[in-house]
């Protein structure tokens, strides 16, 4: 609404500021501001006598109309004096606009009745413009304010709607977040639905290790290939952590720089499937197969300590002045399997650890698209931190626990010698002792396939048992030369490092056929047992911390309680307005 005086267009100064002014700031519509704005000429019956042909009232606002402004024209009673007290002014221009109806009326139909004579004595006085005749009075402003607002409304009314029922929902949702808030303050309730969570996850975990072809499809960014995997182990918290007392992590260390080397150089051998992206079980396999094959790139070369065999052999063991062979045989294997195997335990227990944390990681992201889930974590943003590290310390746990016995199930056997080895073959020895050796082993399989066509009873398997347990007492092997030198000399030498080196690979063969069972045994079934009993070991845990008292969740419910209310009467008086448009 712009308020004009009752002056010539060219001299209006109302209407130059408005054209200055809403040019800089055009109409979001394209629209010139003058078909938008509703005029209203003000005081005008001091342009009365000026305009009091039709003649002259036409000419005066053709300026205006040939524009594009068509103004309402108003008088309005004015005070003879208001010099008075703040009172008397208030009651004189109440008076003054319960009277501006009738006053304003009287003015325009004398003006009026003033045209209908002026046209009778001079009939070339043409009539009054109907854009003129249909704007006099305040009333006809009136009508065409409330129309536009009218229509300003019933076009707003769709959004209006679309805001309240907006606004209307996220209150909803900031008070069932409230409500789900002062639920959790207690502990019980909490405790009861984070181990319903945590079951649900360890579920998930459990799924991916046995075998989950589902979340392979569903999450194509968790799958990972070797590098990825040695990137997260690397990352981990524990990579840097002392693992049992077996191992520093210094070797550990050079251990992953052997990997890096291996992987640089030789390559790893293709049954690690390195490049393959796996997601669960299959990637604790790899990292099995991994720890393998870097062990035999581990395993030293015995020939370089044939400067030291000598000293390894001693003198005079039990009195006996004898060059002790089977000594120096059994230091080169302890020390070598020592250097070989155990700083690669240490690795691939903290690999597989860095596995089960990002499996966890996955199920959590999994369960999370569940609503109930969600809404717990949006509720305590921190639950996902503090049950994450629950997991973190149970890991931790169990690898420590894993290190401590496999680390002692393996160092039996390497600290000792036993010729009975299976598969130990020494080599070949110049003797006088033409006796053929049986391989009881060989043996004791042909007897089974021949039995095989019998029908086997418990005497015929306990007796072959007897038997083959018999021969295994009495058989005699050969391990070391009997004949040697008071002083053991080179020739004697390469024959214990060769000795050493066929001990060795039957030794590492057995021992990793060990570490295959306490892996699987002491690290994979043991998480999964641990995962069962996860949930109820942090429900147990002390949950004061993650409840912190909070006196104003009561006072905010009660607030958006009132802002719904407000919002829902805002909603149904809408709805009834459009309904009546």
């Amino acid at each position: 609404m712009v308020l004009v005086e009752p002056k010539e267009f060219s001299t209006n100064a109302i209407i130059d500021f408005c054209d200055e002014t809403f040019d800089s700031t055009p109409n979001p519509n394209g629209r010139d501001w003058k078909a938008d704005a509703i005029v209203i000429m003000t005081k005008y019956d001091k342009n009365l006598e000026d305009s009091r042909t039709t003649n002259k009232a036409n000419k005066f606002f053709s300026e205006y109309h040939e524009l594009g402004i068509f103004p309402y024209v108003s008088i309005t009673p004015t005070l003879d004096r208001e010099d008075l007290q703040p009172d008397q002014l208030f009651l004189k221009r109440k008076d003054l606009l319960e009277g501006a109806d009738s006053y304003e009326e009287e003015k325009f139909e004398g003006w009026i009745s003033a045209h209908a004579k002026y046209c009778e004595e001079d009939p070339e006085n043409s009539k009054l413009s109907p854009e003129i005749a249909s704007r006099i009075g305040f009333p006809a402003a009136k009508n065409k304010m409330r129309e536009v607002m009218l229509l300003d409304t019933a076009a707003r009314l769709p959004e209006v709607l679309k805001s309240i029922r907006e606004e209307l929902s996220k209150c909803r949702n900031e008070k069932e977040m409230l409500e789900g808030k002062r639920k959790y303050r207690n502990p019980d309730h909490l405790k009861r639905k984070v181990g319903d969570l945590l079951q649900r996850a360890c579920k998930r975990v459990g799924d991916y290790l046995d075998g989950d072809l589902e979340a392979a499809v569903k999450f194509p960014e968790s799958l990972m290939d070797l590098d990825d995997e040695l990137d997260k182990e690397d990352e981990s918290e524990w990579a840097d952590r002392t693992l049992g007392t077996v191992a520093s992590v210094e070797d550990e260390e050079r251990w992953r720089d052997l990997i890096q080397d291996v992987i640089e150089k030789e390559g790893l051998p293709y049954w690690v499937y390195g490049e393959k992206k796996f997601i669960g079980g299959k990637q604790f396999q790899r990292a099995k197969e991994l720890m393998k094959a870097t062990m035999l790139e581990s395993f030293p070369n015995v020939g370089e300590m044939k400067d030291y065999v000598a000293s390894g052999a001693g003198y005079l063991q039990g009195g006996l002045q004898r060059e002790n062979w089977e000594r120096a045989t059994l230091s080169i294997v302890k020390t070598t399997s020592k250097t070989a195997m155990h700083p690669g335990i240490n690795f691939f227990i903290k690999h597989a650890g860095a596995i089960f944390r990002n499996l966890f990681q996955v199920a959590l992201k999994d369960i999370n698209e569940l609503p109930e889930t969600k809404h717990l974590f949006d509720i305590c943003p921190s639950m996902e931190s503090f049950v994450t590290n629950k997991f973190d310390d149970m890991v931790w746990r169990l690898m420590e626990n894993a290190a401590a016995t496999i680390h002692l199930a393996i160092e039996p056997y390497y600290s000792c010698l036993d010729p009975n080895l299976p598969n130990f073959r020494p080599p070949e020895q110049d003797s006088d002792d033409e006796e053929e050796e049986v391989d009881l082993n060989v043996s004791i399989l042909s007897r089974l396939v021949s039995m095989a066509k019998k029908k086997l009873d418990d005497a015929m398997t306990k007796q072959l048992l007897r038997d083959h347990g018999r021969e295994r007492a009495s058989e005699k092997r050969k391990f070391l030369a009997e004949k040697r030198a008071s002083m053991i000399n080179d020739d004697e030498t390469d024959e214990i490092i060769k000795s050493a080196f066929q001990y060795l690979l039957s030794l590492h063969e057995f021992i990793e056929t060990i570490l295959n069972f306490q892996t699987n045994y002491c690290l994979y079934n043991a998480f999964k047992l641990e995962l069962e009993s996860f949930s109820r070991v942090v429900s147990d845990s002390d949950w004061t911390e993650m409840l912190p008292h909070d006196d104003s969740l009561d006072t905010m419910i009660d607030d958006l309680n009132d802002k719904i209310d407000g919002l829902k009467g805002s909603l149904d008086s809408v709805n009834k307005m459009q309904m009546k448009f």
